[in-house]
């Protein structure tokens, strides 16, 4: 009940802090640059999504689609040759530059590999009932699914429409979102899990015009147990001696645990559950299912903008079993 109470009060203070005005930006490309930073992210992690629906049922490619998948994928070293193949312009102010076929497209680019890939940045924020919001992460990597498709032969954009939705619903699908207000997306976390029992989730942070990747963070923090000591009083953790790396993991239930103010500051709290594959000398392979994960970080507010400062970000696998009767104050 105390956490209930903390986190309301939280969720308050955050309210008058962020205000209406903040929901994605006032007007079109306002919003920060939320939704160029996606189309970034998506590029970056390109490999990973095109990889993920290649393993997945889920993902239901024909052969024929299947073949251009791969061949995008195998092609994108090359591609990201060019160091400046995201180039970001806008229709109104150059009229002309987005028409195909009679149409304004959100973006367009040549027929060989490695060709730029030019994105209409009038298109990338759309307006909703509580202001602009940014064009989202599956959504972007749709957007990119399509033009690097034109890079492998003359296809009709419904044919690459048709992979890149399939692709892109795929991630929404595999993806657990959690906004801190379920109004206003200015703060969230993202988990995108896989059905590897060999793989890891990408976590990421949206605060404001930022996206912070914690997936590295997360895999280092994450454990399995081996030689652990326990102590039956709440909060004391239990005297882990020896633990080892999981082969995979999987975290899930994420939801918001805790918002306080500070100097003017937010302090703000995660916590999921936790799923490690562990291996031990037995060659045996199981799933630890004891633990969860708490992930701290403080937001602050500079000229009217809120920025995570990265110094504060604290994860920690924990385990609260119910054997603990005895808690301190």
């Amino acid at each position: 009940m105390k956490n209930s109470r903390v986190f309301v009060m939280g969720l308050v203070i955050l309210w008058a802090h962020l205000g209406w005005g903040l929901q994605g930006g006032d007007l079109v490309n306002n919003g920060g640059g939320l939704a160029e930073k996606n189309m970034f992210y998506a590029y970056e992690k390109m490999e990973k999504y095109l990889q993920l629906c290649l393993g997945s049922d889920s993902c239901k490619l024909t052969n024929e689609q299947r073949d251009l998948v791969l061949k995008i994928l195998k092609s994108l070293p090359q591609e990201k040759a060019n160091q400046n193949q995201l180039v970001f312009l806008s229709e109104k102010k150059a009229p002309g530059t987005f028409i195909i076929d009679g149409q304004v497209r959100i973006a367009k680019t040549g027929s060989a590999v490695g060709s730029s890939i030019m994105v209409n940045v009038d298109l990338l924020y759309s307006k909703g009932a509580n202001g602009y919001e940014a064009m989202s992460l599956p959504e972007a990597v749709a957007v990119l699914v399509h033009e690097f498709g034109h890079h492998h032969g003359n296809f009709s954009h419904e044919d690459l429409d048709l992979i890149a939705v399939r692709i892109s619903m795929l991630l929404q699908q595999k993806t657990i979102s959690t906004p801190l207000l379920p109004w206003n997306s200015f703060v969230s976390a993202s988990v995108l899990g896989s059905s590897s029992r060999a793989d890891f989730p990408q976590v990421l942070l949206t605060v404001g015009e930022e996206v912070i990747d914690l997936s590295d963070e997360y895999k280092k923090a994450v454990h399995c147990e081996v030689l652990t000591i326990p102590i039956p009083i709440l909060p004391l953790p239990d005297l882990e001696l020896v633990t080892k790396v999981p082969a995979g993991s999987i975290l899930h239930n994420i939801h918001w645990d805790k918002v306080k103010e500070k100097d003017g500051s937010l302090v703000i709290k995660i916590v999921g559950s936790v799923s490690n594959t562990c291996v031990y000398k037995n060659d045996v392979e199981m799933r630890n299912n004891n633990f969860q994960m708490s992930i701290r970080f403080v937001i602050k507010k500079t000229n009217d903008t809120w920025k995570y400062d990265p110094t504060t970000l604290e994860l920690d696998q924990f385990k609260d079993p119910w054997w603990k009767l005895i808690k301190l104050p």
